[in-house]
């Protein structure tokens, strides 16, 4: 997945200063983004949106995949 793709699947799921909201905008990775994916995934699982689910699932998989990290410089410009 690239970032844009990231920031695509996390553009109606920001959660304020959580750690949805720190990856959408600034491409940092905590030790709480996992738990917070998952935690959204399975919201959208039980409202029947199926599709944002997968779409989350493939983000939490990018994450786990690239690790923890701070804020990435240029993120929101990246492709």
């Amino acid at each position: 997945m690239k970032d844009v793709k990231v920031r695509v699947a996390l553009r109606h799921h920001r959660d304020g200063d959580g750690p949805i909201n720190r990856l959408y905008s600034t491409g940092e990775i905590t030790e709480h983004t996992d738990q917070a994916l998952r935690d959204r995934m399975v919201v959208l699982m039980l409202a029947g949106r199926d599709v944002e689910a997968d779409l989350i699932q493939d983000v939490i998989d990018y994450a786990n995949a690239v690790g923890a990290r701070p804020p990435v410089s240029g993120w929101t410009r990246r492709r």
